[in-house]
């Protein structure tokens, strides 16, 4: 999944570099200030991006792979879509337009993704102070969890004050019960990129009018066009809510181990140096 990611990664910084270069109003030196500035500013439009990803269901079906996990691990920040860049790319081209280089982005995006790295886990409590304004894990199990009330909470890469400013904040109260509404029920990862694709492919067939299937592409996930409303979320409870689970010979789990490490490794090395 990181492979197609990255090269549509690449591809955007390339778009970036071109609107920069050609059609900036500004051209915001490199410096310090600047650079911090950059980051939040970054910051800003990956909150707007990753909450368009959640509140637009064409959009939704290329970020819930990074949700189909039932567990909340390190490996689930790995757990990337193909073609979510298609769609939260285009939230940065007012920084482009307003002058920040491509470097202090790529540096700045690439910090953002590696913190998120972090708050992907169990392990770590509620931390103090932080709770107040950063991402943590605490906030970070929230955004992951399919309890109604978590559901499309907590949005920010680095900084929670985004969601605490614009309505999307939620406290961890109990432990979430992770994944998607619909699970996703298979280990398949080409599988993973298409099935919400095909699901909503499903649905723009069975629309009896064109606003219908206006409405299916652009509302929020869960709208049911026949009845004119969103569906209720089901609700869950920790440890009583099955998971997927299939039984794996050894060989394929130390292959699996050993491709976690490699693979965590170069992400880390390709989201610092390379943006």
């Amino acid at each position: 999944m990181m492979v197609v990611s990255t090269l549509l990664r690449i591809f955007g910084i390339s778009l970036y570099t071109i609107l920069h270069d050609n059609f900036a109003f500004f051209q915001i030196p490199s410096t310090w200030l600047t650079f911090a500035l950059c980051f939040i500013v970054d910051d800003f439009c990956y909150y707007w991006g990753h909450r368009m990803t959640h509140q637009v269901n064409v959009a939704w079906s290329s970020h819930v792979v990074h949700h189909h996990s039932e567990e909340m691990n390190f490996s689930v920040a790995l757990r990337q879509s193909w073609f979510q860049g298609i769609w939260t790319a285009p939230l940065y081209i007012p920084m482009a337009l307003l002058g920040f280089s491509p470097t202090d982005l790529v540096i700045a995006h690439g910090f953002n993704l590696l913190y998120q790295y972090w708050v992907h886990t169990e392990m770590i409590d509620k931390l103090g102070f932080l709770e107040y304004f950063m991402v943590t894990p605490s906030h970070h199990r929230v955004h992951h969890g399919r309890n109604p009330k978590y559901i499309d909470k907590n949005h920010g890469g680095v900084f929670i004050v985004w969601d605490k400013l614009f309505g999307t904040f939620q406290a961890e109260e109990e432990r979430p019960v992770y994944g998607t509404t619909k699970p996703l029920s298979s280990w398949n990862p080409v599988w993973a990129n298409f099935e919400h694709f095909e699901t909503i492919g499903y649905q723009l067939r069975e629309a009896r009018s064109f606003g219908d299937k206006w409405r299916i592409l652009f509302k929020k996930p869960g709208w049911d066009a026949k009845a004119a409303a969103y569906l209720p979320f089901p609700e869950v409870e920790r440890d009583v809510t099955p998971k997927y689970e299939t039984q794996s010979p050894l060989t394929i789990n130390l292959y699996i181990f050993f491709q976690y490490i490699i693979a965590t490794f170069l992400t880390v090395y390709f989201f610092v140096f390379c943006g």
